[in-house]
């Protein structure tokens, strides 16, 4: 009897003992800190597999774990996309839950570092008629894209086609809620369904500008909104109709 009283005190010492360390754990974050210039972020790891992006030094990132081969960690950008990068390129140091390691953040910067193509789907109106919009953007870098614009316009008056490209301006692109500034021109396609038409049938010239805000979330999530000012020019005039729309982009 004094035997087993011996050792079941002994296992609850034991377990009292462990207990800390496995609450230790849970409360640890680990971290990689960029210690380099400049190093490429990979889709696997080795150096052979696609690069996703670049961290500068200073950049810090959780750590999801470390590759089975080689010095490889995976990392988790402010997106919530997973990278892998080269172990002799970061410091990894561990932080405790109660010092804010851990945030659930909902905003993350849109791709626009990254990415090399935006892809838009636009929804809303133009005038006192129905919009939709499909709108690739070739991003030359964070700051500035090309675009083009592919729009269509449906009312009970008639319909309107609008085929152009442009400028794009993003300001502040690395914040989570990017504004951003568009000029451009091309050609509107008319087809009326009665006099009170906006524009008479056939093709005439167009100029536009406006701008929106997009709203980036974790994942590569991110929303559109714009205003967009359109000036169809015909014969002895020229008219000007508002666009109001909201929809998704997609970076690639």
């Amino acid at each position: 009897m004094s035997r087993f009283a011996l050792l079941l005190g002994a296992a609850l010492v034991s377990s009292s003992l462990a207990a800390p360390a496995e609450a230790f754990a849970d409360d640890v974050e680990v971290f990689a800190r960029v210690v380099v210039d400049a190093t490429p972020l990979r889709s696997g790891a080795g150096p052979g597999f696609r690069r996703i992006g670049i961290a500068t030094r200073g950049e810090t990132f959780p750590v999801r774990r470390r590759a089975t081969q080689g010095y490889w960690f995976q990392i988790e950008r402010p997106d919530g996309t997973l990278a892998w990068v080269l172990g002799d390129a970061v410091y990894t140091h561990e932080v405790g839950e109660v010092e804010g390691a851990r945030r659930w953040r909902v905003f993350a910067p849109p791709p626009l570092a990254d990415a090399k193509m935006e892809i838009s789907a636009m929804f809303g109106a133009l005038g006192g008629g129905g919009f939709m919009a499909v709108r690739p953007t070739l991003v030359l870098d964070a700051y500035f894209g090309i675009e083009v614009n592919g729009a269509a316009s449906v009312n009970r008056a008639g319909n309107l086609l609008l085929i152009g490209g442009g400028g794009v301006v993003n300001v502040f692109p690395m914040w989570p809620v990017v504004p951003f500034l568009v000029v451009g021109g091309g050609a509107a396609f008319s087809d009326p369904n009665a006099d009170t038409f906006l524009l008479e049938q056939g093709t005439t010239g167009m100029l536009y500008a406006g701008g929106g805000l997009r709203f980036g979330f974790r994942k590569r999530l991110v929303l559109r909104l714009e205003v967009r000012t359109y000036v169809f020019f015909e014969a002895d005039s020229y008219v000007s109709q508002e666009e109001y729309s909201g929809g998704i982009s997609v970076f690639f």
